[in-house]
């Protein structure tokens, strides 16, 4: 460890330096057996209910272990104003209990070492045992104390550096910048309210309150009283410390009169100890995270009932995307807020357009509702489109008129290059706007508001009601994970196939479904479908497909894996084996196959029709073919069976319009498509009507200009190119025949 002492430079800590002391004391740990202390395990268990479980470690343990101690340290040398350089002997039960006495006899009501997570840690630390990990917390502080940062932000510069953000934005933690929270607070807080942070990590809002609580002109005894109607809980004891450790640094020349009013709970479900009170100002930054990232069964049937009781929840297709900052948004109004009350947060953008989030737009129980939104540069910080949405609760739980709402860009006072996250940047209004819904729609005794789009974008949307079509077009089957059984084969004999992986399959592939779990596997060759992709569809054409292995029957799609040949009953139970292996905890499917056949759209009739039309569920631009034959369709397509194809070639046609492409742009919330293009009132196809026949002309025409450029395409490369040369290549030629599409369109279209 002889290194240690050159773990930061004159501008950042040398994190390798850093991450190769901690590995030194986790193996003097795991010697130790921490892993048996209860100390440890009480650590463990309440920190898997934060982050994920794989990363609830010995290294994030001692890393937690190292932010505890630095705060000591900084108590010792800012807060009591302790000049003298730390010693080993320091750190002890005898130095943290006098250090506490010290501190309660400012503030009454503290208890900065209130949990034992780390005892095992300083009893090593008495005996001289981890004098290497003295030695890092030495040096860390005496760099922090070194910096040109104000003291109350050594944390949040420290935790962004030391833990991974793989790890804080599993769980939702997203860091907001000082200049943001200060804006935020500006516009929100006014001196002597009543103010909740209810997820305050590091306690950056209160921070803020604060300064501008004790900068104020008001008296000390009136700054007192402001000071105690601050209020912040959070479900990391850590985060609750380190607040408790920010709020001393800020008011350390106040005296006994102040309250520390910070808690740890989830306030998602758990209510603190303050009966009745209600606040002014809901403020703060709510974790980033969805449903599916929850790794407890028993915490997302919570969240579900949750949703369900705060009348936000999805639709069942989307229940996986329920993002819980769209909860604590309803339960913080809810549980806390006053009438007339305030609430603002910092917030996913999703929000305001995903389909996830139709019901939390009705804003039922709120009023006087404005957004935030930022120039690309300062969306940047948090690498996620975030907006600050600000509501206030009305007296009535009713639903929210939604007309217009005004909407605020933000951009920098004065344009750098890079943005300093800790740097007090001033922010300007670059313009105001409005949004709207571009659809509010009522399925039962549930409202559904559409994403939020500009006015101007409104006027170019078409007749806004569902096709006759809508319910007739289906996702196709999420066959997952691809890496099982997504083949390529060579015939062994008129029975027999051997098969290996499709290397196409692992371009975008993630852990653990990235493996190649198998090589030269022989199956019955009746146990191989071929199956379409969005990933070889462009317009009019789909110009090449995959084989899957699947234990069906190619007649009916009938399961029955008991009976299956004998090479297909092997290979399946060894794939079936590591799905079962590796698949979440959370996941519910009990074989491969109740995954394959998810909300049944592999096994059904429609998948066994010879005509389909088939658009793409994602992407920006819409394209669509009719395919015949034998073929399946995947999840990343939408589909339609019937037997008329001239029916098909007319769908097709319309799908594929430069006109729909615009509609679905303007109303899609992310890259997901699904059934918008049929919330256009697309006819039912009448042979009689003339417009009909000529959209099955030029449908056609499309499909046969399509496979004969493709064809060119494929014998001048001599081989598949990439489906950005394809469609490069078929932009010019296929202008005219869109043109005539959009043409002949609009005249049906028009209502």
């Amino acid at each position: 460890m002889d290194n240690i002492s050159k773990i930061y430079n004159e501008k950042d800590i040398n994190l390798a330096l850093l991450k190769d002391s901690i590995k030194s004391l986790e193996d003097l740990l795991s010697k130790k057996k921490i892993s048996e202390k209860k100390s440890y395990k009480n650590w463990i268990n309440d920190f898997e209910n934060i982050y994920n479980k794989k990363y609830v470690n010995l290294e994030l343990y001692i890393i937690s272990a190292l932010i505890f101690f630095l705060g000591f340290v900084i108590l010792l040398k800012i807060v009591h104003r302790d000049d003298k350089k730390t010693l080993k002997n320091d750190f002890n039960y005898e130095s943290f209990i006098e250090l506490q006495d010290k501190v309660k006899k400012k503030f009454r009501n503290i208890n900065l070492f209130n949990f034992d997570y780390f005892p095992p840690i300083i009893t090593l630390l008495e005996s001289y045992e981890l004098d290497d990990f003295f030695t890092i917390i030495n040096d860390v502080s005496e760099f922090l104390f070194k910096l040109e940062l104000q003291s109350e932000y050594y944390f949040d510069f420290f935790i962004q550096r030391i833990i991974p953000s793989v790890v804080r934005h599993g769980s939702g933690e997203y860091f907001t910048p000082p200049f943001l929270v200060k804006k935020m607070v500006e516009e929100s807080y006014n001196f002597g309210e009543r103010v909740l942070d209810p997820c305050c990590g590091s306690g950056n809002f209160i921070i803020e309150i604060i300064k501008k609580i004790i900068s104020s002109d008001k008296n000390k005894t009136e700054k007192i009283k402001a000071l105690n109607n601050i209020y912040g809980f959070d479900i990391n004891p850590i985060s609750i410390f380190i607040t408790k450790i920010n709020f001393l640094l800020l008011l350390r020349d106040f005296n006994e009169d102040i309250y520390y009013n910070l808690f740890t709970f989830d306030s998602l479900f758990q209510k603190p100890n303050i009966k009745h009170i209600k606040f002014d100002l809901i403020i703060g930054n709510p974790p980033w995270y969805t449903f599916r990232d929850i790794q407890s069964k028993d915490y997302q049937a919570k969240i579900k009932n949750l949703a369900d009781e705060l009348e936000i929840k999805p639709q069942p297709k989307n229940i996986l995307n329920i993002e819980i900052s769209s909860l604590f948004f309803y339960q913080a109004k809810n549980l806390y807020l006053k009438k007339n009350g305030k609430i603002f947060f910092v917030i996913t953008k999703g929000v305001i357009t995903g389909s996830h989030t139709s019901r939390f737009r009705n804003f039922k129980g709120f009023k006087n509702i404005k957004i935030w939104n930022f120039s690309k540069k300062i969306e940047k910080i948090f690498n996620i489109d975030f907006i600050c949405l600000y509501a206030q609760k009305s007296e009535k739980n009713i639903q929210h008129e939604i007309y217009e709402i005004p909407t605020f860009l933000f951009r920098l006072e004065n344009d750098v290059n890079t943005l300093n996250y800790f740097e007090l940047i001033g922010l300007s209004i670059e313009r105001k706007y409005f949004l709207m819904p571009y659809a509010v729609e009522k399925k039962g005794n549930k409202i559904y508001t559409k994403k939020l789009i500009l006015k101007e974008e409104k006027e170019k949307l078409l007749a806004n009601f569902d096709s006759f079509y809508k319910k007739l077009f289906h996702k196709g089957a999420d066959l997952n994970p691809r890496n099982l059984i997504f083949v390529k084969y060579k015939n062994v004999d008129d029975s027999l196939v051997e098969i290996n992986p499709d290397e196409r399959i692992f371009k975008r592939a993630k852990y653990p479904w990235n493996k190649k779990e198998f090589t030269e596997e022989i199956v019955e060759k009746d146990y191989i479908f071929k199956v379409y992709k969005s990933t070889e569809l462009v317009k009019f054409y789909i110009y090449d497909y995959y084989n899957v292995f699947l234990p069906l029957s190619k007649t009916d799609l009938s399961l029955d894996v008991k009976n299956l040949s004998i090479n297909a009953r092997k290979f399946y139970d060894k794939i079936n084996t590591l799905y079962l292996k590796y698949k979440k905890e959370t996941t519910s499917h009990n074989s491969l196959m109740d995954n394959l056949n998810r909300w049944n759209k592999l096994i059904n009739d429609r998948q066994l029709s010879n005509v389909k039309v088939v658009y793409n569920n994602s992407g920006s631009v819409l394209n669509s073919a009719v395919i015949r034959g034998n073929f399946l369709v995947t999840g990343d397509l939408c589909f339609y069976d019937t037997n008329n194809l001239e029916e098909a070639y007319y769908l097709s046609s319309i799908l594929n319009s430069k006109l729909m492409t615009q509609q679905i742009r303007i109303k899609k919330s992310s890259r997901h498509i699904f059934k918008i293009p049929l919330e256009t009132p697309i006819k039912r196809y009448d042979p009689e009507n003339n417009n009909h026949l000529k959209l099955v002309e030029l449908g056609i025409l499309g499909e046969q200009i399509v496979k004969s450029s493709i064809k060119k395409l494929f014998q001048l490369y001599q081989e598949v190119p990439s489906k950005i040369k394809i469609q490069n290549f078929l932009r010019n030629t296929l202008d005219q025949v869109l043109i005539e599409i959009d043409i002949v369109l609009q005249k049906e279209l028009s209502y």
